[in-house]
């Protein structure tokens, strides 16, 4: 049976020479991050880190809301990423 997982992910937009980047991280579970070319690349991305990110835990943290994570990003886009387990 699979389970749901979501996370509130900050999608932060960067400028690296020519090209605009979103930066991802997910700030309740590591300061690991990637990113993307465009917010839909960025997205996809991020599944794929909270996959590898949830995979090393015996115990997942607690998500915080999305209200919680705009207040301390709020330069930021804050997207729910959902994953299936």
């Amino acid at each position: 049976m699979l389970t749901k997982l979501t996370y509130p992910a900050v999608l932060s937009k960067n400028q690296y020479e020519d090209q605009i980047l979103y930066n991802v991280t997910f700030p309740d579970i590591s300061t690991a991050n990637t990113y993307g070319t465009n917010i839909k690349d960025a997205r996809t991305n991020a599944e794929t880190l909270l996959k590898i990110l949830i995979s090393d835990k015996d115990k997942l943290p607690e998500s915080s809301t999305m209200v919680k994570i705009q207040d301390n990003y709020p330069d930021s886009i804050v997207s729910l990423i959902t994953i299936s387990i």
